[in-house]
């Protein structure tokens, strides 16, 4: 990306780091304000590194939620701004539109950043100098999870260097984010296995699942013109598995990075929460019992709870035990194993005191509606909704028509103005 934001970075996110690691001695710089890309040499400031990376990576993610979710029946718009109006009705490929063109410098930078802290700390583990792996590990953790995000929810990206432009990615090659986010993770498992870090290796594990599934997910979608896109997947099952044990398949576990306490800024909580600008949707209906979904309302009351996050820094669930397994039971139903995917399904259930099981006299078609649901309840919030209405055609009421999310399924965030206007790669195909 060129813009100056890019060259601002590191005395900006660097400052907050600061603040992150708890640390003055950090950089070994007088005021962090003017830290230089050359103060990052310092291997004393490897853990500041990582802290910063992360966080830049947390921002842009918030930033990018804003508006995929207001597209989606997630979230809808009720306040005055019309550009989070033409979101909700579905006009999601608009480069021009402020709120998917405020997202751009954020979730680039938090690409960038993950990817100069990955090189900065291997530089230093090269030199003996690294003094914590899992600082390193860290790093490669949050490469993988930006390059997930992005896949799920941009239709076309570019990895430009500061000023330096690059080329864009291509819509028919955005797959391959997948698999570059699944060599981070990778990475990431190896060193939190070295390291004994068990946190590590439940998330690198857990969204290594969730990246080989969206890209699944991704290729039924767009598959060549003429072909029918598959509605259930077996991609990521046997990783999943791998992650339900590290998780504990019986505890309700949930990687939620913490922005309140880091003071880390979270866009679609503060569209949300406080400036209600946008407002999260009712819960959907329970097939089981037959009343609104009460994780949904859990899990909705949560985000907008002010006492714990104040109004603009909830927190994103970014992988949980109930994620593997939704993709373990897809798995099943891909299979046609549909007592075994009732049996996945009552394992979420059962992580809910209380909550009704599934009959084991179920259809099989009540089945698919059940997982259907149970994906929904589950990943509230959290960037999975879109395609996932694609593939099981489902539209929301607010949109019209003429929109693309309406007629053209599978088409996500664009490559934005401020883009456009300063790459000259970027062509008016990209």
């Amino acid at each position: 990306m060129k813009t100056n934001k890019i060259q601002k970075i590191f005395s900006v996110i660097l400052l907050s780091l600061l603040i992150i690691s708890g640390c003055s001695e950090g950089l070994k710089v007088t005021n962090p304000n003017n830290l230089l890309e050359k103060d990052l040499e310092d291997y004393t400031g490897a853990a500041g590194i990582a802290n910063g990376a992360n966080g830049t990576v947390l921002q842009g993610i918030g930033y990018v939620y804003a508006p995929y979710e207001t597209a989606t029946d997630e979230v809808y718009w009720i306040g005055s701004r019309d550009a989070w109006n033409e979101l909700d009705k579905g006009n999601i490929s608009d480069y021009y539109n402020e709120f998917v063109d405020q997202s751009w410098p954020y979730i680039s930078e938090g690409r960038w950043m993950a990817d100069k802290a990955v090189s900065q700390l291997e530089g230093f583990r090269s030199a003996n100098t690294l003094i914590n792996v899992t600082d390193l590990g860290r790093c490669y953790l949050y490469a993988g999870l930006v390059r997930v995000v992005i896949g799920e929810t941009f239709d076309n990206f570019v990895y430009s260097d500061k000023t330096a432009s690059g080329t864009p990615i291509g819509k028919s090659k955005m797959n391959t984010i997948f698999d570059e986010a699944i060599v981070k993770l990778d990475s990431a498992y190896n060193i939190g296995n070295r390291a004994a870090n068990a946190d590590m290796k439940k998330r690198a594990m857990g969204l290594k699942a969730r990246a080989l599934h969206s890209k699944a997910v991704w290729t039924s979608l767009n598959n060549p013109e003429g072909t029918v896109a598959k509605q259930y997947e077996d991609a990521g099952a046997t990783e999943a598995t791998s992650a339900i044990a590290l998780m504990g398949a019986t505890t309700d576990y949930r990687w939620k990075p913490d922005y309140f306490g880091v003071v880390l800024f979270n866009e679609l909580a503060w569209e949300i929460v406080g400036r209600s600008e946008l407002q999260i949707n009712a819960a959907p209906i329970d097939p089981v019992t037959k009343a609104r979904d009460t994780r949904w309302i859990a899990d909705s009351a949560d985000f907008k709870n002010k006492v714990a996050y104040s109004d603009r820094y909830s927190p994103i669930t970014f992988t949980s035990t109930k994620e593997m397994h939704l993709i373990v039971a897809e798995s099943q139903v891909s299979k046609n194993d549909f007592a075994g995917a009732i049996a996945t399904l009552n394992k979420i259930r059962a992580l809910n005191t209380g909550l009704a099981t599934i009959s084991s006299t179920m259809s099989n078609d009540s089945v698919k509606i059940q997982l259907k649901h149970e994906r929904r309840a589950n990943t509230l919030l959290q960037g999975r909704r879109l395609n996932d209405m694609y593939r099981w055609d489902v539209k929301d009421a607010k949109w019209l028509p003429a929109n693309i999310t309406f007629t053209a399924s599978g088409r996500l965030l664009p490559i934005t103005i401020q883009e456009r206007r300063a790459n000259a790669n970027v062509t008016d195909n990209d």
